[in-house]
């Protein structure tokens, strides 16, 4: 009688290998994907407190630049916030539209968003 040794088969270990690399492929592309969209969310977030804070110190501070431009640097929750206002009339004599561009970079390679804004003379 001839005993019959128990175990797997190369072809067997081959295909299990192969099976969990595409596995792990997959849960890193997932993983990989994840990361990124945190990331996108993160500096939407930051954008929009920019703005916000921009809005309401314009408000405050009672903002009426002499000339169309305007830009600056904002800290909001650790990070810099690089913003630029564009402001046209609005055909309102007191009122002036602005489009308000964030960046979270001095370089301006990042924008974390764009955004209306309305400013009213003091």
């Amino acid at each position: 009688m001839k005993s019959r040794q128990a175990g797997f088969t190369l072809l067997e270990v081959v295909v299990a290998l192969a099976i969990a690399s595409v596995l792990a492929v997959i849960a890193s592309q997932v993983l990989r994907q994840r990361l990124a969209v945190q990331e996108t969310v993160q500096q939407h977030r930051l954008g929009l407190l920019c703005a916000r804070e921009l809005q309401a110190r314009f408000v405050v501070e009672q903002y009426w630049p002499a000339a169309n431009q305007g830009s600056g640097e904002l800290q909001q929750g650790g990070q810099i916030c690089h913003w630029q206002l564009r402001l046209r009339s609005t055909g309102v004599r007191d009122l002036r539209r602005g489009e308000l561009q964030l960046f979270a970079d001095r370089e301006q390679r990042l924008p974390l968003g764009l955004y209306s804004v309305f400013l009213e003379r003091p």
